[in-house]
């Protein structure tokens, strides 16, 4: 029964709480939404081929180096410090690669890399977390599995959506730059992940105070990351407005749909209202294919013709949807 009780608690306690912070995190997703299909794809990739086979590939580090050095001490730190940062990185990271190369009209600015790179993150943090309440339990019953979860779920609750972030950034410049330098960025990302991810290990190795020191430091990334966040988002509100003025002129769309697809707010009320009339559907596709219009157009803009042949056909395809939604009535 305890072995029970405490499968359920680290279970319900490592998964619930990442799930939340994935959910809250697609919130920031306002103006171009990702498809709510690849979004729970990549969290899931996070949660079990990622997590999966991070275990076993830093297990088998672990099994080797202690084989070679006769120390476990000498094996804990090399699979904390050498193994875990590069193993969980990579496969973290390879679900944003195959978004980034498969889903590349998915990928379509700065704050896609980024919600990509949390999701798996978040999903990845789900799983490694129920292994450590639960060994928390094992080790202190209750009590144990409570203080692991304050420190996984509070803690470092944002460490691995916040490395791999950086991997995301990195493609996200790759794809919306010219010149070859752009190459550069998912490298400097995915190194960055590594690095940071290698430096909070070893603090967390070298006893309780480099603990509390790796945590701060852990949170003053947080904040940093998520002040970005909402600096992109007020970004993508600009990229609307910039982008959709020449529709207003063109009679594409009305002067009011503009005022309230540059808007969060503005959005947010536009779709609550059409709950109550059978709009609902029809408004939510209407600002959806807006946003998909404005970022089509600026990806354009900002990599000319030669480097997204497809653009100009999709732009005016959008425009066409978004008419026959407008004369429906939204």
């Amino acid at each position: 029964m305890d072995f029970l009780i405490g499968l359920l608690f680290s279970a319900f306690m490592g998964l619930v709480p990442m799930s939340i912070y994935a959910v809250v995190m697609t919130w920031f997703d306002r103006y171009e939404k990702e498809p709510l299909w690849l979004m729970i794809g990549v969290f899931l990739w996070g949660a079990i081929v990622a997590a999966g086979s991070a275990f076993i590939l830093n297990t088998l580090f672990g099994i080797s180096l202690f084989a070679l050095s006769g120390s476990e001490a000498v094996a804990n730190v090399g699979a904390a410090v050498i193994s875990a940062p590069f193993v969980e990185e990579s496969v973290k990271g390879l679900a944003v690669l195959i978004v980034f190369v498969f889903f590349r009209q998915e990928f379509d600015s700065v704050l896609d890399g980024i919600l990509y790179g949390s999701l798996v993150g978040f999903g990845f943090a789900a799983t490694e977390n129920v292994l450590y309440i639960f060994n928390g339990f094992a080790a202190g019953g209750l009590g144990g599995a409570i203080l692991m979860t304050v420190l996984r779920a509070i803690g470092i609750a944002f460490l691995h959506a916040s490395l791999t972030s950086c991997t995301g950034l990195g493609f996200a410049v790759l794809r919306l730059n010219r010149g070859a330098v752009r190459y550069l960025a998912p490298l400097a990302g995915y190194g960055a992940a590594i690095g940071l991810h290698a430096a909070h290990n070893l603090l967390a190795t070298l006893g309780e105070l480099f603990c509390v020191i790796g945590l701060v430091f852990d949170w003053i990334g947080f904040f940093g990351l998520f002040a970005f966040i909402l600096y992109l988002v007020w970004h993508e509100g600009q990229i609307m407005r910039r982008q959709l003025q020449e529709e207003v002129a063109l009679g594409h769309i009305t002067p009011e749909h503009y005022q309230v697809a540059c808007s969060v707010v503005g959005q947010f009320t536009a779709r609550m209202s059409a709950l109550g009339d059978g709009r609902w559907a029809r408004s939510g596709k209407f600002y959806d294919l807006l946003g998909e219009l404005a970022f089509k157009k600026y990806q354009l803009a900002r990599r000319g013709a030669e480097k997204e042949p497809s653009a100009p056909a999709a732009i005016e395809r959008l425009r066409g949807q978004i008419a026959a939604l407008g004369r429906s009535g939204v």
